[in-house]
């Protein structure tokens, strides 16, 4: 536990570790340079799937983000101040307010830069990875990421819901995780990108999930190939963690192998 506490100071230039949930009703953000982040991937890769914030209390927090839903029951994606839920079988609906939150990373999204590509060869997850892998200011710090595009093709992931004990790893739970392929679609991708040094905080590097125009699919970004991509990125020099306040987490065994999804 100590571990992941010098990780968490690490991984920010402004940080707060709490775990009360007076925090997470009472303290919204005003420092929209701030990432918040609920729980850790370390403890999303080891049972804490239920955690006790609600869809008003994350949008506190922000307008932008990700995330998921207790018991891994469906993807979160957050943009236009709403939060959307694609379950299990790949439908999107609007969340409901008294869902309850295990694992988010939101923020409130101020664009700093805009990049637009049409027509170039290999428009794909790759080309995008690379292009940003040159073009971002620095490594060291967060960004988060708005991308409206024309895809071609789109591979997206769901979840299907856990039941108890979760004892299953993030790998595990996901080696036969629904997938929804959808072709000629538009969209926005919503995420973030974090260095290297996040450890098991949050993913290294893109996490990305999708959202159609039409509200018809969405979900965690796997592939894609476009013909046009208008790329926004908000430069973020804070990280806010907040833990869980509840017996799972509390209580979790934490596997020494590193996770990162």
């Amino acid at each position: 536990m100590r571990k992941l506490f010098y990780f968490g100071l690490l991984a920010c230039l402004t940080a707060c570790i709490s775990t009360s949930e007076k925090a997470v009703n009472d303290e919204p953000v005003t420092n929209t340079d701030l990432i918040y982040h609920y729980s850790v991937l370390k403890a999303l890769d080891n049972g804490v799937l239920e955690g006790t914030m609600t869809v008003p209390e994350l949008l506190m927090q922000g307008d932008h983000g990700l995330g998921t839903f207790n018991q891994l029951n469906g993807e979160m994606i957050v943009t236009g101040h709403q939060v959307y839920r694609i379950s299990p079988e790949g439908e999107v609906a609007e969340a409901k307010d008294d869902m309850l939150i295990p694992y988010a990373i939101i923020s409130f999204f101020e664009p700093d830069q805009m990049i637009s590509r049409t027509g170039d060869e290999n428009l794909d997850y790759d080309y995008l990875k690379s292009m940003m892998d040159t073009l971002l200011p620095s490594h060291n710090l967060f960004y988060a990421f708005r991308i409206k595009g024309n895809f071609q093709h789109i591979k997206c992931g769901g979840v299907d819901i856990q039941e108890k004990p979760y004892d299953k790893t993030l790998l595990e739970i996901l080696a036969d995780r629904p997938v929804y392929e959808k072709e000629d679609i538009s969209g926005t991708l919503v995420g973030f990108w974090c260095p290297d040094y996040i450890g098991d905080i949050n993913t290294r590097g893109f996490h990305l999930h999708f959202l159609s125009d039409d509200r018809s699919t969405g979900g965690h970004l796997i592939a894609f190939e476009a013909s046009s991509l208008e790329i926004q990125y908000d430069i973020k020099s804070g990280y806010k963690i907040i833990l869980p306040d509840n017996e799972e987490f509390r209580n979790a065994y934490f596997r020494e192998s590193a996770v990162n999804y």
